[in-house]
C-alpha cells in the first residue's frame, strides 16, 4: 500500500501532464510504473497507513510490543503499582501462614492470646518493612510504597480477627486496635534502633516490646537476638526479583534457631 497522499499528488500530475502535453497513450504505461515505487515519505521500516507492526526486515508482526501493552493494561508489569501490592499481601501471607506460632507461644512462655499473636507477627512484619526499605535507593519510591501496603495488609487481617473474637463488643475492639497501632509504632522505632546497633541494644528493644519487660531468663532473650540476627542476614540475601516479582521468603524455623 502506497501513501494515499503521495499517490494524489502523482494523479493529479499525471492529469495535468496528460493535458499539457497530449502524449500519446502508450506511455501510461510509464508514468503509472511511479505507482510501482516506494513512497520517499513513508517511513523505511513500514508503510504509514498499515494497521499492523511489522518487525524490520520481517513481514510478521511485533508481538513483545503488543504483549507489554496488554501486561501495562491489566497492570502485571513488575514495577507498577498493583504488582507491589499483590506482593504485599503474599509477602504478608508468608508471615501469617508459615511462621509457627505455637513454637514462640511454647518457647518464650508466651500465653496463647491475640496480644501474643500480635508480637510474634508485629516483629515477622518488621523485618519485613525493613527489607522493603532497602528498595528505595534504587527504584524511587518502590520500597517506601511496598512497606505501607504490608502495613495496610498486616491491619486488614488484625481488624478481621479481631472483629472474630471481640464480635459483641465492637467498641472496645476499636479501642484495642487504637491501643496496638500507637505500640507498633513505637515498636518500629525501637527495633531499628536495635538492629543498627549491636546485641545488647537489640536485646533490651526485645525485652521492653516483645517480652514487654517480663523475662528474666537470659537464654530466651539471646537466643530470639539471634533468631532476628538470622532473619535479617536471610531477607537480606534475597535478590529483588525473589523479594518483589516473584516473593520466595524462607523464613528460619525456631525449633533450628538454638543458643
Amino acid at each position: 500500500m502506497q501513501c494515499t497522499r503521495a499517490v494524489a499528488r502523482l494523479a493529479s500530475g499525471m492529469v495535468r501532464t496528460a493535458r499539457v502535453t497530449q502524449q500519446p497513450s502508450k506511455q501510461t504505461p510509464a508514468i503509472l510504473g511511479v505507482f510501482e515505487q516506494s513512497c520517499r515519505l513513508c517511513s523505511s521500516t513500514g508503510v504509514v497507513d498499515s494497521p499492523n507492526k511489522t518487525k524490520p526486515g520481517t513481514g510478521t508482526p511485533t508481538e513483545e510490543g503488543i504483549l507489554k501493552r496488554v501486561l501495562n493494561k491489566v497492570g502485571f508489569t513488575p514495577n507498577t503499582k498493583a504488582r507491589l501490592k499483590v506482593t504485599s499481601h503474599l509477602l504478608y501471607e508468608s508471615v501469617a501462614d508459615k511462621i509457627n506460632y505455637v513454637a514462640f507461644f511454647r518457647d518464650f512462655n508466651l500465653p496463647n492470646t491475640f496480644n501474643s499473636w500480635f508480637l510474634v507477627t508485629e516483629l515477622h512484619v518488621w523485618l519485613l518493612l525493613m527489607r522493603s526499605m532497602a528498595e528505595g535507593s534504587e527504584t524511587g519510591e518502590d520500597g517506601r510504597f511496598l512497606r505501607n501496603c504490608i502495613v495496610e495488609a498486616m491491619w486488614g487481617d488484625v481488624n478481621t480477627r479481631a472483629k472474630k473474637l471481640g464480635a459483641h463488643n465492637p467498641s472496645r475492639t476499636r479501642q484495642q486496635i487504637e491501643t496496638l497501632s500507637e505500640q507498633f509504632q513505637a515498636a518500629l522505632i525501637a527495633y531499628d534502633e536495635g538492629i543498627m546497633s549491636d546485641d545488647r541494644v537489640l536485646a533490651c528493644s526485645l525485652w521492653r516490646r516483645f517480652f514487654e519487660m517480663n523475662c528474666d531468663d537470659y537464654v530466651q532473650i539471646e537466643r530470639l537476638v539471634k533468631y532476628v540476627r538470622q532473619q535479617a542476614a536471610m531477607l537480606d540475601s534475597l535478590p529483588r526479583d525473589q523479594f518483589i516479582i516473584k516473593p520466595k521468603v524462607a523464613w528460619v524455623d525456631l525449633d533450628k534457631c538454638k543458643v
